[in-house]
């Protein structure tokens, strides 16, 4: 084989094991099978029906009381992803009927989500929108990933011969249900500029789900549906198309702006931590909006010069923000209404973000506190011989029981978080003072544990228990 060679047989070899690693058609189940999965999830009546109703009333109540828990709980019983799953799988197979059976449960579905849901808001005495809905009324470049890669795992989990919890993630992951249940607040509350929003971020999950399944679908190029008129075939798949393009074609330019107002917002907000952090002054509320390409900041505290200003105004190249408006007040007499909502919306947002670390410093806290008891545990003697061995010097220990308790760190304690060993004994008769510490000495070297709390029990006089040993 002569060198050249090499480069050819090389690239023949890895192109063969990416086929085999990243076949989807080894467990795929068969066009029946597929077929009727799709079928059975698109009928939205008896079950479906009353189960997408109570999903939507949970998920109401979840964002009525911002809790994150409820608004997975309701995504996770959803079933709005039927109807879209088979409106891919529709498309790819020239399918008019499943077409439009999932347009006509879709619609079906949004109706009854949206009724449901305002009248809930309407009811309900919390009328207050809370941050997991606030979060709910404009869709970001993460919704338009979300709901593409979702939709693609979706279909994929749909296709194969063992069902997975495929589907339960990606409802969760796409989360259709909280944007009707914000759309019906956005109603209910007469706030159309939330309803709005939140219908958008609804649409777009839709299309982007869609086009996924329909790309998935195709790509494992399933039977196609069969005409019996061949003029006709065509026509349809003229009008397929078609429709397709009317309704992917506006949703795939929208994502394509969201796209760009995410990154001009991220580069904003880059911008004013970095270039308007000026010492002994304080941005208060700054207002992006990404159309008109404007920042807007208000600053409090120390009076910043016009220099520094014009510096910082500069650098807006820098961070690829040309052209901006930049405008910066400066006291809490340029405080206007604007600054009130945008301050409103910001506490909220580090609310939400103060949740998250915190929930994540406690679970860390946790697992290594975990790890730490564990580690502990393995290393102590077991409590039988320990008890054999304390029996030589103290014949008064009848039973020594041993347990580990996680000591956490304190704010304002300088200790690392460890663990304190508790060893318990039973004892008769009572030893005397010296003894106990004389035995609590013994056992801190035995156990090698600096942290020993030692418990001794008196037993009643009379023939008690032989000596036991336990551990907990």
């Amino acid at each position: 084989m002569s060198a050249f060679e090499y480069p050819a047989v090389l690239l023949r070899f890895v192109l063969r094991f990416l086929r085999h690693r990243f076949n989807l058609r080894d467990d795929m189940a068969t066009p029946a099978e597929i077929l009727a999965d799709i079928e059975a999830s698109v009928s939205f009546r008896g079950t479906n029906l009353w189960v997408l109703i109570f999903a939507i009333l949970i998920a109401s109540v979840g964002l009525n009381v911002n809790s994150t828990a409820v608004v997975i709980g309701a995504m996770l019983i959803s079933p709005l992803m039927g109807p879209l799953v088979t409106l891919g799988y529709g498309l790819s197979t020239n399918n008019p009927g499943l077409l439009r059976r999932g347009l006509r449960s879709l619609g079906l579905a949004v109706g009854i989500s949206l009724l449901t849901s305002t009248l809930y808001f309407w009811l309900t005495p919390l009328s207050g929108a809370q941050s997991e809905l606030l979060a709910r009324t404009e869709p970001t470049i993460w919704d338009v990933l979300i709901a593409l890669f979702g939709g693609l795992a979706g279909a994929v989990g749909l296709t194969r011969q063992e069902k997975s919890n495929v589907l339960p993630g990606v409802a969760i992951a796409t989360a259709l249900m909280p944007p009707l249940c914000t759309a019906g607040y956005g109603l209910a509350s007469g706030n159309f500029k939330y309803a709005l929003g939140a219908s958008y971020l609804f649409s777009i999950n839709c299309v982007f789900i869609t086009l996924a399944s329909f790309l998935v679908m195709s790509f494992l190029k399933l039977p196609t549906y069969n005409f019996q008129d061949e003029d006709r075939a065509k026509r349809v798949r003229r009008l397929m198309l078609l429709a397709a393009a009317v309704v992917a074609g506006p949703s795939v330019w929208l994502g394509a702006r969201i796209v760009q107002r995410s990154v001009y917002e991220h580069a904003a907000e880059t911008f004013v931590a970095e270039q308007l952090n000026f010492p002994g002054s304080y941005v208060v509320t700054r207002q992006v909006n990404a159309l008109e390409r404007t920042i807007n900041v208000l600053l409090v505290g120390r009076f910043v010069d016009t220099a520094r200003l014009r510096t910082a105004q500069q650098q807006l190249a820098r961070y690829e923000l040309q052209p901006t408006r930049l405008t910066i007040r400066q006291g809490l007499q340029a405080y206007d209404s604007l600054d009130a909502n945008a301050l409103r919306q910001n506490l909220l947002e580090d609310v939400r973000a103060r949740q998250s670390q915190t929930q994540s410093q406690y679970a860390a806290e946790l697992a290594r506190l975990q790890q730490l008891v564990t580690a502990s545990q393995t290393s102590l003697p077991a409590a039988a011989d320990l008890l054999r061995e304390v029996q030589v010097e103290h014949p008064a220990v009848r039973r020594l029981a041993l347990s580990q308790l996680a000591r956490p760190a304190q704010p304002t304690d300088s200790l690392p978080a460890d663990t304190v060993l508790v060893v318990s004994l039973d004892v008769r008769p009572l030893p005397a003072a010296a003894e106990q510490q004389q035995l609590a000495r013994w056992l801190r070297v035995r156990t090698k544990q600096q942290r020993l709390q030692l418990l001794i029990e008196p037993l009643p006089r009379g023939p008690g228990p032989k000596g036991r040993a336990g551990s907990n």
